[in-house]
């Protein structure tokens, strides 16, 4: 039995682990924009001083995703995601002492080289889990941490900042980085195994299956990028939306949190229900997911109350819910290389977050928000074409991979795709 790979007995505390790993990397901008108003008391921090912030942590995170998915594969995913969570604990506790906006824009920029290793480290280890049942259900409960980092923030802002102080709230979720380190799994660095725990086949790429392969891998990676443009500003500019608007506080709060809650639970669900379908139906749930999505947007911008409650649910629901299952799909579809091949789908991913609130920004202005939704509505609608482009590619990927069983005998495998 391979000491390497988690018993699916033990994956509720791999999922644990990876969950706190995720939320420890991904906290600091949705912390920083949640606590802006109360650090400005302090520090001279402005919306522009935010938005270049958050600028730099999603571009670092964009532009070093591909390498870090190579170290995670050197490195092995435990000591990985204790290095990222490590830096993560460091970068919060000197944001707290942060005397200057320079400082916080510095420190948060430097805080997406963590946030770079952490999406292939956990893919890594969520591979190895045998049963395709479990690996769906923990794929989608770990993506659904990030929707969570958003709420948590929120709690801390209408909570603990008023009563003792943003520096003291930032430097408590910088102790709670570091008990987050406590249960993640120890693994070894992957050897190309598959994700089993007795000895089984080796799926392997056939060179004639290459080509077809790449261009798949290029249409994820252009998925999530025009994706992450139109989703990443929902976080970002949903509450301005509705100040704009003329509602009340607690109805954009009650909207933010229920489409919250309804992206966690979607990143779980989606999978869950498509672990056994193959890979060109499972692109055609997250296509239907991104269409209804879409749908979000438009009303976003429609300027009425009801269409930015409705709105702003089905935006965060489906149009931020489909990754869970789409991080699935892109393990499955690259065995042996599953860090480098997420490395690359992150890096587009984090791209379109440092994109995305950038584009939104320049087209809103003052008072232009309902023509900046449907930009962000164009943007998800490439995505939705992408992927369908993608399920069609998928098609012909059907015989890309062959068996490598552990006797000297070649047998092929149907596949997936």
């Amino acid at each position: 039995m391979n000491e390497d790979v988690p018993h699916d007995t033990g994956a509720l505390r791999s999922v644990a682990g990876l969950a706190g790993a995720i939320v420890s990397a991904a906290i600091p901008p949705f912390l920083v924009g949640a606590l802006a108003p109360r650090i400005a008391l302090s520090i001279p921090l402005d919306t522009g001083d935010v938005g270049i912030a958050m600028a730099g942590f999603y571009l670092v995170s964009g532009v070093l995703s591909p390498a870090g998915g190579r170290v995670v594969h050197r490195m092995g995913p435990t000591a990985a995601l204790r290095w990222a969570c490590g830096l993560s604990t460091l970068g919060l506790a000197a944001i707290s002492a942060a005397s200057n906006p320079v400082q916080m824009i510095v420190l948060l920029t430097l805080l997406g080289v963590p946030n770079a290793v952490v999406q292939p480290s956990c893919n890594e280890v969520l591979s190895r889990l045998r049963s395709s049942q479990v690996r769906a259900v923990s794929f989608g409960a770990v993506q659904s941490s990030i929707p969570v980092a958003t709420l948590i923030a929120g709690v801390l802002l209408a909570v603990a900042s008023y009563g003792i102080g943003w520096r003291w709230t930032v430097l408590g979720v910088a102790v709670l980085t570091v008990a987050a380190q406590l249960p993640i799994p120890n693994l070894a660095p992957n050897t190309g195994a598959v994700s089993a725990v007795q000895p089984a086949p080796r799926r392997r790429s056939t060179s004639a299956a290459r080509g077809p392969a790449r261009g798949l891998l290029g249409l994820l990676v252009a998925t999530g990028f025009l994706a992450s443009c139109a989703v990443t500003s929902l976080p970002s500019f949903a509450a301005t939306t509705g100040h704009h608007f003329g509602l009340a506080p607690w109805v954009i709060a009650a909207a933010q949190m229920l489409g919250s809650v309804g992206s966690a639970v979607m990143r779980v669900v989606a999978p869950a229900l498509t672990s056994r379908a193959s890979a060109r139906r499972q692109l055609v749930a997250v296509a239907l997911l991104q269409g209804t999505g879409t749908l979000g947007f438009v009303a976003l911008a429609s300027g009425s109350s009801a269409g930015f409650v409705a709105g702003t649910i089905a935006a965060f629901t489906f149009g931020w819910g489909f990754n869970g299952l789409f991080n699935l799909i892109v393990t499955d579809a690259h065995p042996g290389r599953i860090a480098t091949a997420t490395g690359l789908t992150q890096g587009g991913v984090f791209i379109g977050g440092m994109a995305g609130p950038l584009v939104f920004a320049a087209i809103a202005g003052s008072d232009r928000f309902g023509a900046a939704w449907l930009a962000m509505a164009l943007f998800m609608c490439g995505a939705l074409s992408a992927t369908l482009l993608a399920a069609r590619r998928a098609r012909s990927v059907t015989t890309a991979h062959t068996v490598v069983p552990a006797g000297p005998v070649t047998v092929p495998e149907g596949n997936r795709w």
